[in-house]
C-alpha cells in the first residue's frame, strides 16, 4: 500500500509539472525582453531563474525615504554654500529642489499611513536569470541579468547590474509616481528619482 501511495504521489507531481501551465515568472521575463527592448526578438528561451530577494511595501517606502532624505540633506548643504558665496541663481535652484524634497518626504509619510494595511505584503521579488533571445539576424544572451517582478507578474525593472535594480522600484507603491511627478516640474529629474 505504501508503494502505491508513493507511486501515486510521484505520478501526481509529474503530471502537475508537465501540465503545460506557463511559469508566470518566465512569462514576465519573456514579455519584458520581447516587448521593451530596442531590438525586436521573435523568441526567448529562459535558461535559468533564481529568486534572490523579496521586498515589502514597507521596505520600499523606507528605501524611497532614504533617497529623498539624502537628497534633501545634499540640497540643504548646497543651498547654504551658494547663499554664503552669493550665488543667488544657484541658491534659488537648490531652494526649489529642497522644497520639493520636503513635499515628497511628507507625501511618503502620507502614503505610509494610507497603505498601512499592505505595508508588510510583498511588493516585488528580485530574480537573477539567464536567457537567450533571437530575432531576424540577431541573437542576444542575458547572462546573470536581474529583474524585479510583482507577485501578479508585473515587471518593475530589469538590468544587467544588481546595484541598479531598485533605482525605479518606487513606482510599485500605489500613489508614488503621482506624488513625485506632482512635486516636480522637471520630467527629466523625475525619471532619475523614480
Amino acid at each position: 500500500m505504501k508503494k502505491f501511495v508513493l507511486f501515486a504521489a510521484l505520478l501526481s507531481l509529474f503530471a502537475s509539472c508537465s501540465s503545460g501551465v506557463p511559469d508566470p515568472v518566465h512569462e514576465a521575463i519573456k514579455g519584458e525582453i520581447m516587448g521593451n527592448m530596442s531590438q525586436e526578438f521573435s523568441s526567448v528561451s529562459i535558461n535559468s531563474v533564481e529568486k534572490i530577494d523579496s521586498t515589502t511595501f514597507r521596505q520600499e517606502l523606507e528605501r524611497r525615504k532614504n533617497v529623498f532624505t539624502t537628497k534633501r540633506d545634499a540640497d540643504s548643504d548646497f543651498l547654504l554654500k551658494y547663499m554664503t558665496e552669493g550665488k543667488k541663481r544657484n541658491a534659488a535652484l537648490k531652494s526649489e529642489s529642497y522644497k520639493r524634497d520636503l513635499v515628497i518626504l511628507q507625501g511618503l509619510d502620507s502614503l505610509e499611513e494610507v497603505h498601512a494595511a499592505i505595508l508588510d505584503d510583498i511588493a516585488y521579488y528580485d530574480y537573477r536569470f539567464s536567457a537567450e533571445a533571437k530575432g531576424e539576424g540577431l541573437k542576444m544572451q542575458f547572462r546573470d541579468a536581474y529583474i524585479s517582478i510583482t507577485p501578479d507578474g508585473r515587471v518593475i525593472s530589469m538590468t544587467a547590474e544588481r546595484r541598479d535594480l531598485h533605482k525605479s522600484a518606487g513606482r510599485v507603491i500605489p500613489g508614488y509616481l503621482e506624488l513625485v511627478k506632482g512635486a516636480d516640474d522637471d520630467d527629466e529629474m523625475t525619471d532619475v528619482i523614480l
